[in-house]
């Protein structure tokens, strides 16, 4: 191969998975929209003041680092770890070696998109920063950040490479590197509002290379430090990370981890065309409907990302926000806790992620699959399925909610509620109708991804001003209302105050408006839901 054979390859693979990826709304909204969204929100929250009359220098000089570092480490190690082995349990990746194309630019093109996609969303949130919020881009240390960009890329690629090719399932691969991106940018200071981190989660953190990319960038753009911006230890220790996930991404390819794992998935899917219980007779609707809910919770806890984010996470949020900003026993008004706001939030969120996104995105999937329309062969009626959906997701969540009360009690060990009673009945209410808008969602949406994408691009915005994510800030007017307008802040509320040490009136107006949302979801579903794809019903109308 000639000297410029091997670029030109190289560059024409890039360009080809950099295309792909920019055509998956789902890894556009969370590898570039949420870190972008994250920066606007947080500044709103927080708000842009001027820390500095002489300089100018406001806040966002300090958030822009953290939130540009988070889309780096999205888009080159979660996002290239997932995507790298669904190809490998799909066989894409082993139909691949199979072509003239060498395997360096298989692995090279991927790696090269999802370095280019992490400089996208630097490039947004650095570049919205300059524009909307008066961020100073400091000359003397453009250097030393493009530098610190290459690196760590390169590094998080490297382990996300290794991750891929090591862990047996994409389910589990989401749920791993999901849950190592989120846990660091906690303890690393991404998210990080106010508080300081205990010494050992620091201790910890510095350990990994998050926390010191996140370190780099942020004196980088420092007005108040001097230098070219460059930090030799703090690059160090990322290359060494790199060159260790290179080293263990080496001998799995060698060792021929790439190969198809496309026999789960098949297994999967043999499972899911066997949502209907099968009898020599018509079964009762009452069978019926015990099937199908028994079905549809393994689903749900057999998939490993599904789990982790609907009450994985949740959990870890509960242990890790209340401990950075200064324990769960901390009172902030009104006779509430730290801990128990957090865990009457992430039990509401826990919930929100089971019945809004994660049902519906397995309805969709089924969907395109032939799943739902095989099934309608069967005697099991459409409003019997559904109802079975909304029933296993609301046991999920009760579970869920049943962990992070232990959780909350071992950690911080709050006082009984008066109003618990109350509590419960919000998030049974609240746990129905979050499953009801999510069908009535796969109702109007009929692509899966495109599900995924505004339930996900939904939820997520919504957590930070409905009360969920952050608390003692004051919202700006627009989003006050906007927030107001939606079920999960009046979710949110209603089960904050229930976790008061200060029992207050029953909330009528909040259940009043969230069974408002599962009315109209309801209609939505009467009358637009399908079992077949929109390309099947054309079919069957020619």
């Amino acid at each position: 191969m000639s000297g410029n054979a091997a670029p030109a390859m190289l560059g024409r693979q890039v360009w080809h998975e950099l295309v792909s990826l920019l055509r998956t709304p789902l890894t556009m909204i969370l590898s570039i929209g949420f870190p972008l969204l994250f920066f606007v929100l947080l500044a709103a929250l927080l708000g842009n003041a001027i820390v500095d009359e002489s300089t100018g220098v406001r806040l966002v000089q300090f958030l822009a680092p953290a939130m540009a570092s988070f889309g780096v480490l999205m888009a080159t190690f979660s996002f290239l770890a997932s995507g790298l082995s669904e190809a490998r349990a799909t066989g894409v990746l082993k139909r691949q070696t199979g072509t003239p194309l060498p395997r360096w630019a298989l692995i090279g093109g991927r790696i090269g998109a999802a370095v280019l996609l992490g400089f996208i969303a630097v490039a947004l949130v650095i570049g919205v920063g300059v524009v909307a919020y008066d961020l100073q881009v400091l000359g003397r240390s453009i250097v030393a950040v493009v530098v610190t960009l290459i690196v760590s890329s390169f590094t998080f690629a490297a382990i996300g490479i290794a991750l891929a090719l090591l862990l047996p399932t994409p389910p589990m691969v989401v749920a791993v590197s999901n849950g190592i991106a989120i846990v660091l940018s906690f303890i690393s200071g991404v998210f990080l509002v106010s508080g300081n981190t205990p010494e050992w989660m620091n201790a910890i953190a510095w350990t990994f290379p998050l926390k010191h990319m996140v370190t780099l960038f942020s004196d980088a753009l420092n007005p108040y430090l001097t230098g070219s911006g460059f930090q030799w230890d703090h690059l160090a220790v990322i290359a060494l990370w790199g060159l260790a996930g290179a080293g263990v991404a080496l001998w799995a390819l060698r060792s021929g981890r790439e190969r198809s794992t496309a026999s789960e998935p098949a297994r999967a899917r043999v499972n899911a065309a066997d949502a209907a219980p099968q009898h020599s007779s018509r079964p009762s609707v009452r069978t019926l409907f015990a099937g199908q809910m028994k079905h549809d919770q393994a689903i749900l806890w057999r998939d490993a990302s599904s789990v982790f984010f609907a009450v994985v996470f949740p959990l870890l949020l509960v242990a890790i926000i209340p401990t950075v900003n200064g324990g769960g026993n901390i009172d902030i008004g009104g006779g509430l806790l730290l801990g128990g706001f957090y865990a009457a939030t992430m039990a509401i969120y826990g919930s929100a992620v089971t019945s809004f996104v994660n049902i519906p995105q397995g309805i969709a999937e089924e969907r395109e699959r032939g799943v739902l329309k095989r099934t309608r062969a069967t005697p099991l009626p459409t409003g019997v399925m559904l109802a079975a959906r909304v029933v296993a997701a609301l046991i999920v969540s009760l579970l869920t909610l049943l962990a992070i009360v232990l959780l909350t009690t071992a950690m911080y060990s709050p006082p009984v509620p008066p109003s618990w009673p109350v509590g419960l009945l919000v998030f049974v209410v609240s746990a129905t109708t979050f499953a009801i808008v999510g069908l009535a969602v796969v109702s109007l949406v009929h692509s899966a991804q495109a599900v995924a994408a505004v339930t996900l691009g939904t939820l997520l915005p919504l957590c930070f001003i409905s009360d969920v994510f952050v608390v003692g800030v004051n919202l700006p007017d627009v989003l006050d209302a906007i927030s107001w307008f939606f079920p999960l802040r009046h979710a949110a509320r209603a089960m904050t105050d229930s976790v008061s040490s200060i029992a207050g009136p029953f909330p009528w107006m909040h259940l009043a408006a969230i069974l408002a949302w599962a009315a109209v979801g309801v209609l939505v579903i009467a009358a637009r839901f399908r079992w077949e794809t929109v390309k099947d019903v054309r079919h069957r109308a020619r």
